[in-house]
């Protein structure tokens, strides 16, 4: 093969591009990450100023129940956490901002740490964020018995009639969102398994057991699950959703029965949200890492990789 001198200019242009794009990708991620940031601080004092209305209801409704069910006191003091600065919910959000800004997560491309990074500045907006509470307030509204009104929902009872969902107790809305539990598998099916602080739940009720299968068919409307999921749940969590559904069709494969995806159908019930979450809801859940198992792999194996770096790292700087 000959080697041609005409060629070089051509190699010197296309190095060039890929050197502008390359930087190009590198200004606009660490604008997104300086935005992100801002947003994520402004929530923050939001939150502590008082100035987010469902995380006062969340308050005012915690208080009122536990002066009337004083044997709710801990869990509802757990749940009144989450209109503050150290609930879950805010926490998921730095961490998740975190795994991008540290790189303790991996990432296919800097367009994926991008739309991650959008897609927690849509979750740290205020009046998104005040509407993710609801399914919050409306726990405790379930919990007591209907004489605190649900918040940014229709009732209980409008919403079982129109969605045709089952009731599956106080603490129904938590159901499959990562933050409170994980589906433990099983040769019977996936158990919904709430962490240690919301283990209340599962006690309080009769120690009553959720079946994946069965709540996929049949759950009612949560903010999370029907408007919120795709920014307020991370790559990994999507990863784990994603599997866990795939256990669940294969399993009803080889017995011959039909697989309802928990998302096949939007369940309505949504009342009086913002409209920055109507336009949440109708964009689609998709999971840049839960293509294909490839990708799957490639999450999972880098992920550990990083992690051993940055264990290194830390091991040298004590």
């Amino acid at each position: 093969m000959k080697f041609s001198w005409t060629s070089i200019p051509t190699i010197i242009v296309a190095s060039y591009l890929l050197v502008a794009c390359s930087n190009s990708g590198k200004a606009q991620l660490e604008g997104e990450l300086l935005s992100t940031e801002r947003r994520l601080q402004e929530l923050e004092k939001s939150l502590n100023a008082g100035a987010i209305r469902n995380a006062g209801i969340l308050r005012q409704y915690a208080q009122i129940l536990t002066q009337k069910r004083p044997e709710l006191a801990s869990l509802l003091k757990e749940l009144e956490k989450e209109g503050t600065g150290g609930g879950p919910v805010f926490k998921d959000l730095q961490a998740r901002f975190g795994a991008v800004k540290d790189e303790t997560e991996y990432f296919e491309s800097w367009t994926d740490k991008v739309t991650e990074l959008n897609s927690i500045q849509t979750a740290a907006q205020p009046s998104v964020f005040n509407d993710a509470l609801s399914d919050t307030v409306n726990v405790i509204a379930d919990m007591s018995g209907g004489e605190l009104a649900r918040v940014n929902a229709v009732s209980q009872q409008a919403e079982q009639q129109t969605n045709k969902s089952k009731n599956y107790g106080a603490g129904s809305q938590y159901i499959g969102n990562p933050r409170y539990g994980s589906w433990n598998h099983g040769s019977g099916g996936s158990v919904w398994a709430w962490y240690g602080q919301y283990a209340f739940f599962s006690s309080m009720f009769g120690g009553r057991r959720h079946y994946y299968n069965d709540w996929a068919g049949n759950r009612g409307y949560s903010y999370y699950h029907d408007v919120g999921r795709n920014s307020y749940t991370s790559p990994r969590q999507r990863v784990a959703q994603r599997d866990v559904q795939q256990r669940a069709k294969k399993q009803f494969g080889r017995s011959g029965k039909p697989f309802s995806s928990p998302y096949a159908k939007s369940r309505t019930g949504a009342k009086g949200i913002s409209k920055a979450s109507t336009v949440q809801k109708k964009s689609a859940f998709k999971s840049p890492y839960a293509s294909s198992r490839a990708n799957k792999s490639k999450f999972q194996s880098s992920t550990r990789a990083s992690r051993s770096r940055t264990s290194r790292g830390s091991s040298r700087g004590k």
